[in-house]
Parts: structure tokens; C-alpha cells; sequence
């Protein structure tokens, strides 16, 4: 698939589609409810068509980008907007700026860990471009169709909310599915898990067995770190209710319930890891520590603090 950017001739990488549509942009901005002077990150910019709507509607955008083939057009539009600050670089690997939204079309072949990172980060909203598919996964609740692994530890960080379908023609190159606009709103962990890899490996093995009940799945599942016999102690220790529930109708908290109780055998001796477990910040309580990566301005990236600058 190849894309005309500006008189440039490129081919997306990682199976990006940029947005045309004015309309849908407009709206999308609308849903993040960026305001005069909010810092907002954008992960994949590309030619600049929804950086520039951001910067037209009052944000100081902070873009990563990796692909340098967009390099003229994205320095072009910072020579016309200054609050345009441009970070080049994977965004998997560079460090985030803090700001107070996160509006981005998600190149599709990375979307899911860009979301895991996201959510690392503190911010007020994000809204986000996903394939259909991955954004019912991510919002669907127990025992609705879609609900899974993705979907339960994304929402233990954040209110989840598909706003509306977009489809093919929206796009340029025009993908072969339909997309989806997604709404985060960053919360505190909704419950506690002692280490968030371990739920995951949990959820992952658990939802291998999604049609069982959980007491039967919890026999068969292969949880890393954990023996059958801590399993069966386990099973044995749940509810009624619970051990007989399909494992697709377990709810998020539950799940929390059983990697609590599988935790003391798999991370006896390993350290604790609480991605995630930082509270979404006000514009007037921002954090002043750490160093978090800006440009220079078209240049590469640097360290320094993380206040966003704007040029």
C-alpha cells in the first residue's frame, strides 16, 4: 500500500492508515476535549494531517514519529506552528513526555503494547484509533462478546468507551477492516494485583480454557511459576459461584481475587512490578521528577525534565 504525503511517496509502516476525514478528525479532537494550552501526545503522526488539527484547536503537541520520510512535511508545519514539538524515534522505546491528553491514530501493528505504554504514563483522556476488532476486545465487559485477557488489564487502569466505527474510506491507504475510535480515562487501579506480568500470564492462560468453568480451567491451565498443586489449592479456595462461573463471565475483580491468591507461588523471590499504579494528574499538579525525553527542535531527541516545552 503506498500513501501520497504532500507530493511524497511513502509506504506505512507497521500497517498505518492515515486519516482524511475533517470531519471525524474534528470529532475525534472533540472527544479528547483538548483546550488552550493542554500538552498533547501524538504517537505516529505521519504527514501531519491530525497534528496540525490539534494544533489548531489550542494543544502544544508533543509527536513521535519514527519514520523520517515525513521529517520535510512535519518540519514545515512546526515552522508554522512553534508549540509543535517533535520527538524522533520508536515510540515503544523512547520515553514519554507528561502531558494531559493522548490523541493518535495507532499504527495497528503496535497498537496494543503503544497502549500498555500509555497506560504506564499519567494523563486525563486518550483517544485512540484502533482496528474494530482489538476495540471491542478492549471494552467489552464480562460475557459480552470480545471480552478477554486485553480487555480486563487494560480496563483495571482505565474507563474504556468505544465512541464510534469508522470506516475504510476514512483513510488513506483505506485498511482492509473497519476501525474504531476508543475513549481512556486514566483511574487508579480499580483493584490490586501484586504484579502486573504475572495477571497477565495469568488472564492469557486462563482465557485459553474461556468456554470452562474457572475451577476446571484453573486444573489445566499452564500458569508460569505456578504448580498444580498450588492450582487445586487455589480452586479450592474460591467461592461456589466463582469456581462454577464460565471463565468468560469472571469479572475483572475476580481474576484480581485469584492472582492474589496464586501470587505466593510464582513470585516468591521476584520483585513486585506496578505498572501502571501512578494517578492520573491535574494541570496544576504536574510532576517534577524523573527526565523524560523532548526535541530540539527538528533534531533529535534529548533528555531533560518533564515539562513540555513549547518553542
Amino acid at each position: 500500500m503506498v500513501h501520497r504525503a504532500r507530493g511524497r511517496t511513502t509506504r506505512p509502516p507497521l500497517g498505518q492508515h492515515f486519516l482524511r476525514d475533517r470531519r471525524l478528525l474534528a470529532r475525534q479532537i472533540a472527544y479528547a476535549e483538548v483546550r488552550q494550552g493542554d500538552a498533547v501526545l501524538e504517537i505516529g503522526p505521519g504527514p501531519g494531517i491530525l497534528t496540525e488539527a490539534l494544533l489548531q484547536a489550542g494543544g502544544r503537541v508533543i509527536a513521535i514519529e519514527k519514520d523520517l520520510r515525513f521529517r520535510d512535511p512535519l518540519l514545515a508545519l512546526q515552522q508554522r506552528h512553534p508549540s509543535l514539538d517533535l520527538v524522533w524515534g520508536d515510540a515503544l522505546e523512547v520515553g514519554f513526555p507528561v502531558v494531559d491528553k493522548v490523541v493518535a491514530n495507532l499504527p495497528y501493528g503496535a497498537a496494543l503494547p503503544l497502549t500498555y505504554r500509555i497506560l504506564q504514563q499519567r494523563f486525563d483522556r486518550a483517544v485512540l484509533m484502533y482496528q474494530h476488532r482489538l476495540a471491542e476486545r478492549i471494552c467489552a465487559g464480562p460475557g459480552e462478546r470480545g471480552y478477554c485477557r486485553l480487555g480486563i488489564a487494560i480496563g483495571r487502569l482505565a474507563e474504556t468507551q468505544l465512541l464510534e466505527t469508522v470506516p475504510p474510506e476514512a483513510f488513506s491507504p483505506p485498511p482492509a477492516v473497519d476501525s474504531a475510535l476508543v475513549l481512556l480515562r486514566r483511574t487508579r487501579p480499580r483493584f490490586a494485583v501484586p504484579d502486573e506480568d504475572f495477571f497477565r500470564q495469568m488472564l492469557e492462560a486462563l482465557f485459553v480454557h474461556r468456554e470452562c468453568e474457572l475451577g476446571q480451567a484453573l486444573s489445566m491451565a499452564v500458569i508460569p511459576g505456578v504448580g498444580p498443586a498450588t492450582q487445586q489449592a487455589v480452586q479450592a479456595q474460591l467461592p461456589g459461584r466463582l469456581r462454577t462461573a464460565a471463565v468468560f463471565r469472571v469479572s475483572p475483580r475476580d481474576f484480581g481475587l485469584v492472582c492474589r491468591l496464586l501470587w505466593p507461588a510464582a513470585g516468591e523471590g521476584q520483585p513486585v512490578h506496578r505498572v501502571g499504579a501512578a494517578t492520573p494528574r491535574s494541570a496544576s499538579a504536574r510532576s517534577r521528577s524523573g527526565r523524560r525525553p523532548v526535541a530540539r527542535r527538528g533534531g533529535q531527541a534529548r533528555a531533560r525534565g518533564p515539562s513540555v516545552r513549547s518553542s
